[in-house]
């Protein structure tokens, strides 16, 4: 057997077939990396959108709120997250319940808008949020005292790819106390 080694490293081919055996691992060990990334959609964000409203106190004829946006990155990557804004929609005290059309699919409608936002600086293109990491974005705005439901929508858009991630939340705004 020795000599059966002896002779194919005398020829050179012990050298041309090891190369090759490491050349072709290689390959199979990116193959199985790239196999594995793709299967698990690593490049597809996870994330968890959520909005929460709080009121913080009564002012003449508004209502001061604190809009806090929250994103949980669960994914491996940071994103860059662009447009981050928020939308204020209401039911005043003297306005009808009413049904929306199919544009929204036939659920309450919120005629007035009151205002809008944006969660990060519009000067700023974009912010990272970072893996494994919440973050709070906040807002602190008004709304009319006369509301009686507030719906708060907000969006984003991911940078490289311009996909949207949407989040709302419905509130009954309590009396003046």
């Amino acid at each position: 057997m020795n000599e059966i080694i002896n002779t194919i490293k005398n020829f050179e081919i012990y050298e041309v077939v090891t190369g090759l055996i490491t050349i072709a691992a290689s390959f199979f060990g990116f193959y199985c990396v790239v196999d594995k990334w793709i299967k698990r959609k690593e490049h597809f964000p996870r994330v968890n959108f959520d909005i929460t409203v709080e009121i913080i106190d009564f002012c003449d004829d508004k209502i001061i709120l604190n809009i806090i946006a929250s994103i949980d990155n669960k994914g491996y990557v940071p994103l860059k997250i662009k447009d981050f804004k928020c939308e204020l929609l209401g039911v005043m005290n003297d306005s009808p319940l009413e049904l929306g059309g199919q544009k929204i699919r036939n659920q309450l409608n919120f005629p007035n808008k009151i205002g809008d936002g944006s969660f990060i600086p519009l000067n700023w293109n974009y912010s990272f949020v970072y893996p494994c990491v919440k973050t709070d974005y906040l807002h602190v705005t008004f709304i009319p005292k006369n509301t009686k439901y507030l719906l708060v929508k907000s969006s984003f858009y991911y940078l490289e790819t311009n996909e949207s991630h949407h989040a709302g939340k419905v509130l009954k705004i309590p009396m003046d106390k």
